[in-house]
């Protein structure tokens, strides 16, 4: 199988553009496949940048050879792969936040009628500051096994190695180069009737020079239940993360992730190294027509400190066959250094089925910021998404704001996408767009205004 993705943009006030093309490509001969990602970035200006990235301009950014037969799948060259609730091992990438923590080795997993058994040695490069890089080496192990059909139990442990190098230097001083400590760590899931419980709890041991403080002692707890009933549906996480920060992990944020545009820009990025919260949410069906749901997160530095709270609400509607609406809202406050950021966000959304395979959506965003100097401004969203077919699709996105000191203070962008064929999408796209945070999965990238026209173009076969 072969995807091919590609967007060039022209930013019309940079007077510059951009070209980034991403293929990948499977070949398989059963029970073997061989696969590679090629990766293209092409700049007109090098001053230029969107991404803030630093890549060749064309590179082979991955390659692996994999083999699968029966319960046994062994993969040379890079993967990704997660240990549980990626406390103590999560590597992944995220194309559109560039983000990227692949490792390049061995993975080696076995099933058996007792469980599932993990082996994994590989490394893992962090690009840092100008002609600095750092390699990190992970060697881990995981078992897992199902007990019945009510529980599920595994245990894993990781060894994680750091070496820091400097093309203009030869060598660094090892406490400033050199890392390496281990994790272990096990989870339990049970599944008792309508309930479901989960906690995974990790210890951290090793060395760490670079704060000056010789031997770390850290430690991971994360806890989760669901209840699920015909008339209530009931959801809690519980976190507590103390010296426990790694480029090759990622744990649950406890954070509520919105699909609303402004309400997901507010999201809080977690502290795995001093940090702890929870996050409890409810829906409820109304009748058959409609249904509610509403939550809070919290989460504090071991001191009580408080860093970040959030309360939010939503309530759907189906009014008729062709008709459904939706209302949201969120409320909360980030704290750094004792001062805050408060975010007061409200949404709605109008879903309309029209004749054969038409639809429209609307949505209207608002919401008041309040930042720490005590200054307040407004931001407003309209976003619309028309579907006169099946293969077409034509959207606009529309915002303003009273923030001051902003280069501009409105945006209107309008994008067509079309369907050329089985496998193959090609959309266009013009006019302004504010960028600002965008999250996913805990992880946040800040995106340049633009001004000017996109292609993209997706495709399969």
């Amino acid at each position: 199988m072969t995807s091919v993705t590609g967007e060039y943009l022209y930013n019309l006030e940079e007077e510059a553009s951009v070209f980034d093309a991403r293929v990948e490509l499977d070949i398989v001969n059963d029970p073997v496949t061989i696969g590679a990602v090629f990766r293209a970035y092409q700049l007109s200006n090098p001053d230029y940048n969107p991404a803030e990235i630093e890549v060749p301009k064309a590179e082979l950014k991955r390659r692996f050879a994999e083999f699968r037969r029966d319960e046994l799948f062994v993969r040379a060259g890079h993967f990704s792969t997660t240990f549980g609730r990626g406390i103590a091992l999560r590597s992944f990438e995220e194309i559109e936040l560039e983000y990227d923590t692949f490792l390049d080795g061995l993975l080696v997993e076995y099933g058996g009628g007792w469980g599932d058994l993990t082996v994994l040695s590989g490394i893992a490069a962090e690009p840092l500051f100008g002609t600095r890089h750092r390699d990190h080496t992970i060697r881990a192990l995981r078992a897992s096994s199902d007990l019945g059909d009510r529980l599920a139990v595994g245990a894993h442990a990781v060894e994680r190695s750091e070496v820091t190098w400097d093309e203009e230097i030869e060598t660094l001083p090892d406490e400033l180069a050199r890392y390496d400590d281990a994790v272990f760590g096990g989870d339990a899931t049970a599944w008792l009737g309508p309930m479901t419980l989960s906690g995974e709890y990790a210890l951290r041991e090793g060395e760490n020079p670079l704060t000056g403080l010789g031997a770390v002692s850290g430690r991971a707890t994360y806890l989760s239940g669901t209840l699920e009933l015909p008339w209530l549906t009931l959801f809690g996480e519980y976190k507590d993360y103390w010296d426990f920060a790694h480029r090759l992990m990622s744990p649950p944020t406890c954070v509520r992730e919105h699909l609303w545009t402004m309400m997901n820009r507010a999201t809080y990025e977690i502290d795995a190294d001093d940090e702890a919260g929870f996050l409890v949410e409810g829906s409820a069906p109304i009748g058959d027509m409609a249904s509610m749901s509403g939550g809070a997160s919290e989460a504090r530095d071991h001191d009580g400190e408080l860093k970040h709270w959030e309360i939010f609400g939503q309530a759907d509607h189906r009014i008729s066959e062709r008709l459904t609406g939706s209302v949201g809202g969120s409320w909360s406050r980030e704290y750094i250094l004792g001062k805050f950021t408060e975010r007061r966000i409200a949404a709605c959304e109008v879903d309309v089925v029209l004749a054969g395979d038409a639809g429209l959506d609307v949505a209207f965003e608002a919401g008041q910021a309040e930042e720490p100097g005590g200054e307040t401004f407004e931001d407003y969203l309209v976003s619309a998404a028309w579907y006169p077919a099946a293969d077409v699709t034509v959207s606009s996105l529309a915002e303003a704001t009273t923030e001051k000191g902003l280069a501009s203070d409105t945006w209107i962008s309008v994008e067509v996408r079309k369907l050329i064929a089985d496998g193959l999408e090609i959309s266009v796209s013009a006019g302004t767009e504010r960028g600002g945070k965008t999250c996913s999965g805990g992880i946040c990238y800040v995106e340049p205004p633009f001004e000017g026209l996109r292609l993209r173009m997706t495709a399969y076969f």
